[in-house]
């Protein structure tokens, strides 16, 4: 790259042009993104310039600048192979998240066939059995006893029968079939609003979440935010920790509002956003 010629004044010498050549040294490598987080690239220049002038003396200057740039890419996750989403979420039909994987943020995978992890809530397809997390097929033995029929192993398991146990004794009470909960030695219904929440504390209902043990509403003013701290009414953000809920926000006094990845929170007009308020959020205070 030839630097624009412009005049130098050095002592001793009047220059008149600068002819410039830049090389470049080296390239750092960019960091692994396996999560749609941004990519930091750093790029180091040695420039080598040559001063030119009507004197006798001439002079080279060597320079080393460094240029720190930042992009974001978005990684595909959600289907069968691909890493899982946030908070382990897959997206497409008939697979869930497990442990593990090249990138250590789990791998979605088929489940609910014979042989295959249970899907989400415990289901198995075609009336099988969910035990130790892997579907046992209708008509099958289960590994904790019985045959499995239609998601109950022998008489436990059930909707409504009583929690299975080993034949040994060993292991914790369980129930075999999908959407189902042991609590207080029974199989109950779980994942809906109102209702206990199922393994993993999953809750099945559309715009629900786990909170203690229980499946509530979520995403409305003053209730619990939903996966990946969101909020469904306009103008509330998820704040708070521990058991965070969704707050009005941008007016003064209130929480700052998301505006979305990569962007800066924001307040109504004349309100500025103060890092570090009141309670570790964020908050709207007139400029």
């Amino acid at each position: 790259m030839t630097a624009n010629s412009h005049r130098l004044s050095p002592t001793g010498v009047t220059r008149r042009w600068l002819v410039g050549t830049v090389l470049v040294a080296s390239v750092a490598g960019c960091s692994t993104n396996t999560s749609g987080l941004p990519l930091a690239s750093t790029k180091t220049a040695t420039a080598t310039r040559t001063a030119m002038g009507t004197g006798t003396k001439t002079g080279t200057v060597t320079l080393t600048v460094t240029v720190t740039s930042e992009s974001t890419a978005t990684v595909a996750c959600g289907a069968a192979g691909e890493i899982c989403c946030a908070d382990g979420a897959c997206t497409a039909a008939g697979t869930i998240c497990v442990a593990g994987g090249a990138t250590g943020d789990g791998t979605c995978v088929a489940c609910g066939a014979p042989g295959e992890p249970c899907c989400t809530a415990g289901y198995c397809g075609s009336g099988g059995c969910c035990v130790d997390d892997l579907c046992t097929a209708s008509g099958s033995d289960c590994p904790i006893g019985g045959a499995c029929d239609n998601g109950a192993c022998g008489s436990c398991g059930g909707k409504g029968q009583a929690c299975c146990t080993r034949s040994n004794g060993g292991g914790r009470a369980t129930c075999t079939a999908g959407g189902t909960t042991c609590a207080n030695k029974a199989c109950a219904a779980c994942g809906s609003a109102g209702e206990p929440c199922c393994a993993n504390d999953e809750c099945l209902g559309s715009g629900t979440a786990c909170k203690g043990s229980l499946c509530v509403a979520c995403g409305g003013v003053g209730e619990a935010c939903c996966a990946s701290r969101a909020c469904h009414t306009s103008g509330t953000v998820c704040a708070g920790d521990g058991e965070p809920t969704c707050q009005s926000c941008g007016g003064s006094g209130q929480p700052c509002c998301d505006a979305g990845e990569g962007e800066a929170p924001s307040c109504s007009s004349g309100l500025l956003c103060a890092p570090d308020g009141a309670g570790g959020v964020d908050t709207c205070h007139k400029s």
